[in-house]
């Protein structure tokens, strides 16, 4: 299977809900493209991700504005909680 093309903010939190589910898994077991595109399903209709077409035709992700603003409230606000201790 070909690789889900999605943008570099996606593929990190990709991989972090495919190690969650790794993990919690008894038995089951899911392929990351399982998990991706399950991911990009309930990201794109939550307005968090968005389809479109990359250099080469294909049909890729990436995350939104609105999304990446709100990553980096939660770096901000990790920043200023170390910053407080």
């Amino acid at each position: 299977m070909m690789p889900i093309p999605m943008d570099e903010i996606l593929t990190e939190l990709s991989d972090q809900a495919f190690e969650a589910s790794r993990l919690r898994r008894i038995g089951v077991h899911t392929t990351p493209d399982q998990v991706s595109a399950e991911m990009l399903v309930e990201l794109e209709a939550a307005g968090d991700a968005m389809r479109f077409v990359d250099a080469d035709g294909r049909i890729a992700w990436k995350a939104t504005p609105r999304l990446c603003d709100h990553l980096r409230d939660l770096e901000r606000d990790a920043q200023d909680d170390l910053e407080d201790v």
